[in-house]
């Protein structure tokens, strides 16, 4: 009783406090970006840094620690490669392929964040680039080499945290009350949930993001582990850094003239 009702308020907590709070903060954003706030950008990437270690924590405490799931059942294992391992090859701890993937991603966060925040020392373009979200993605990016590095940390935090708790507790659930449903059924479900999480982008993000969401499942779902959605998640995120913003100009709609 006390698992399905704990499982059951992180869940309701994901699909509906999360898109809210996110739209909320970007918002906030927005604001102290057209107040001309210093450093705005890098406050709001360490909130939602520590944000995204505590929902993971929360979600550990909730599946491993109240609901009894394994490791193995949130997709902390090693993966099933396709060419097939001997058995006992992969090692013996489940937690192993988990602590892999923390550790690549994080490494390979710092080294990548390192070699675009030089690269884009000097890039000042003039027009805004077309995203998947629009300007309401683009004011989030960083335009300086301390907000580079702070996004970075955001990125790898992201790749992390969003794969344990998307992934790993969003399929796990589904999987529980789906049993006999086609693949594509929860991983559809978990795809949409998870682009709804991502309000604050628009609804073009919110379908753009959703798609991600898919494809990051359907590898969990092949490999059995979060080891290479948790790869690709990161870097797929520093991507964004390759993007060339211009510089501050008010955000359209967010402070109309009086």
């Amino acid at each position: 009783m006390l698992a399905s009702l704990a499982i059951a308020v992180l869940a309701l907590y994901l699909l509906t406090a999360e898109p809210l709070l996110g739209r909320h903060a970007h918002r906030q954003l927005l604001a102290a970006l057209d107040a001309d706030a210093p450093g705005a950008r890098r406050r709001f990437y360490r909130q939602w840094t520590w944000q995204g270690w505590i929902l993971l924590l929360v979600t550990l405490f909730v599946t491993l620690g109240v609901a009894g799931w394994t490791p193995a059942q949130l997709g902390l294992r090693v993966p099933h490669w396709p060419t097939g391992l001997p058995s006992g090859a992969a090692g013996s701890s489940l937690i192993a392929g988990f602590a892999v993937g923390t550790a690549l991603a994080a490494v390979g966060g710092i080294v990548i964040g390192l070699a675009l925040a030089r690269r884009r020392k000097d890039a000042t373009p003039t027009h805004s680039p077309r995203v998947a979200g629009g300007d309401k993605l683009l004011r989030m990016l960083p335009r300086t080499r301390a907000e580079r590095w702070s996004f970075a940390a955001l990125a790898v935090t992201a790749g992390i945290t969003e794969e344990v708790i998307w992934r790993g507790f969003g399929l796990g659930l589904l999987f529980a009350l789906l049993p006999h449903a086609p693949i594509a059924v929860p991983i559809v479900l978990a795809a949409l949930a998870f682009g709804w999480a991502h309000l604050y982008q628009g609804w073009t993000g919110v379908l753009a993001t959703a798609a991600l969401g898919g494809l990051f499942a359907w590898l969990y779902w092949a490999t059995g582990s979060l080891l290479l959605p948790m790869l690709l998640h990161v870097l797929i995120d520093l991507r964004a850094m390759l993007v060339r913003v211009p510089a501050d100009v008010p955000f359209a709609g967010a402070h109309p003239p009086p």
